[in-house]
């Protein structure tokens, strides 16, 4: 059945009439005399502010890299006016979960400023962490700003390796210790990948233990978790524990029912989500807006196989006696994280065999001669996976369940998406679509929310939950991160088959009061903040 929309706020159609036929201005506010000249004056916008509250006819002035002025006519002379008729002036938005440790060798990070995003979090659930933390991002010259955890899957390997056993009391010494001095350097709190090796071997109490020593005022925790499909309700259960345990928020990373056999969990999730935070418990989410997952090809095997390094797994994938076991528990796997058949498997790293890149699985079997069944799928996979693995792009939820997730109070936008560059590799395209595609799919078509709804989502939501007290809202002494987009383009335009389209329809973008794009093209300049949690 349909989703009830979240918010009350001014719909779609009734913002669009705002759009065309809009409402007389009242009266110009003068200028004070010997102001000095904004740097911004945009005029004649449409400000969404974040909050959720209606649309309204504004100026905004941004005066040293903060709103100075949200009124209905501004006077008085700036640097750089903008007529921003027919535009939404937005906070510029906030992406609480992705994939940006590559950010040093690509600062412009344009596939999500073109997004209209500003403001990053790497949350570092399987990848590593830069070390010393602070000295990295002291050294980091970047168009967007950036968040960072202490990372849990780094700390694990830079103690243990991949082994899979619980660490020793020492073991666990060096990873607090670890977690510790990211935390000092000005992390936001610990992240984990507990679905990935080799943080799937570690026990709760090491969980525990590290969230607990990276508490700080302010810090939360990250999660993906160790499940996300037939153990969703316990991965959940373990998050919140850990939370409750080491007495910080929670924040659950690109939250899903993945694989055919759970869709439909969304129901029971949320309905847990309210009874928890109706008693007190911070819980919070994001959710992309696809219907696809992109992660490495272990998740299709049984963690036992994984460890110790490639020479182990292939050892073990070449061993007769336990293939037998591999082969049953990859069919239980297959379904569980798939949409169940090998078309739903899409290629988008394959070292052994490149030229399948972006084709699916049931296409390599295809042009190997093979039959398009479970068996074939699975025994092609050992095979890849033998020879050192691939990256995949895997239809695996329901769009109910989707709709689900992003239209309940507790939801924020994110991308769970790369730094990419046009033209290279296979990517998901979520690294260039899932902000505007939640404008253009899940606002103007599918009317399951008000744009205002979708904005605080992108904005006041995960600065709230981030601690992000400057940003995220148009207000008179924010900081100016702001978005200018044009409501009736801003579409995404990338897709599973051909990925490699820019968003379309931001038009101006500032951060920290500069302009990244202007007259929807890259200025160049690149003014973001490695953003540090306050002592």
């Amino acid at each position: 059945m349909p989703v009830r929309p979240t918010f009350p706020a001014a719909t779609w159609p009734t913002l669009g009439l705002l759009l065309l036929c809009p409402a007389p201005l009242p009266a110009q506010r003068p200028a004070v005399a010997g102001e000095p000249p904004y740097d911004v004056l945009i005029t004649r916008g449409h400000v969404i502010d974040g909050t959720g509250t209606p649309a309204r006819r504004a100026d905004v002035a941004v005066r040293n890299g903060r709103i100075v002025r949200v009124t209905a006519r501004i006077m008085g002379s700036a640097r750089d006016t903008i007529n921003a008729t027919g535009l939404i002036v937005a906070p510029g938005f906030i992406d609480p979960h992705a994939h940006i440790s590559a950010i040093a060798e690509q600062p412009d990070a344009e596939n999500f400023l073109r997004q209209g995003v500003t403001t990053i979090f790497n949350s570092l659930h399987s990848l590593d962490q830069p070390y010393p933390l602070r000295a990295f991002l002291d050294t980091l010259r970047i168009a967007p700003n950036t968040l960072w955890t202490a990372g849990h899957t780094w700390a694990r390997k830079r103690v243990m390796g991949t082994q899979n056993r619980a660490g020793t009391a020492a073991e666990l010494d060096s990873m607090r210790a670890l977690v510790s001095r990211a935390m000092d350097d000005g992390a936001f709190g610990l992240g984990t990948g507990l679905e990935y090796i080799p943080a799937v071997y570690a026990p709760p109490e090491e969980i525990v233990a590290l969230a607990t020593a990276a508490k700080r005022p302010g810090s939360l925790y990250v999660t993906h978790l160790r499940d996300e499909g037939v153990a969703l309700e316990l991965a959940l259960a373990e998050a919140i524990d850990v939370g409750r345990r080491s007495q910080q928020p929670v924040h659950v990373s690109h939250l899903k029912s993945t694989g055919k056999a759970n869709w439909g969990k969304s129901t029971a999730v949320l309905a847990g989500f309210d009874s928890l935070n109706a008693r007190g418990a911070r819980i919070s989410f994001d959710v992309y807006p696809y219907n696809a997952y992109s992660t490495y090809s272990d998740v299709l095997f049984p963690g036992w196989v994984l460890a110790d390094g490639q020479d182990s797994v292939s050892a073990r994938l070449r061993n007769p006696a336990l293939l037998t076991r591999v082969r049953r528990e990859m069919r239980d796997i297959f379904e569980a994280q798939t949409g169940g058949t090998a078309g739903s498997v899409r290629f988008r790293t394959m070292p052994t065999s490149p030229a399948f890149a972006g084709k699916t699985l049931a296409e390599y079997l295809t042009a190997r001669g093979q039959p398009v069944s479970l068996d074939a799928a699975i025994d092609a996979l050992i095979s890849l996976q033998r020879d050192g693995g691939f990256t995949a792009i895997v239809e695996a939820m329901h769009e109910r369940d989707i709709e689900a997730f992003l239209t309940h109070s507790a939801a924020m936008v994110s991308t769970d998406g790369d730094l990419v560059t046009p033209g290279k590799g296979f990517p998901h395209p979520r690294s260039y679509g899932a902000f505007p595609r939640v404008v253009s799919y899940y606002v103007r078509q599918r009317k399951l929310m008000s744009l205002e709804a979708a904005v605080a989502k992108m904005t006041s939501g995960p600065a709230r939950t981030l601690g992000l007290r400057d940003r995220g809202v148009v207000q008179q002494g924010k900081i100016a991160d702001l978005v200018l987009f044009n409501p009736a383009t801003f579409a995404d335009k990338a897709t599973y088959t051909d990925p490699h389209h820019y968003a379309e329809g931001v038009v101006h973008l500032f951060i920290n009061g500069q302009a990244v794009i202007r007259d929807s093209k890259m200025t160049g300049a690149r003014p973001g903040i490695a953003l540090k949690r306050a002592p």
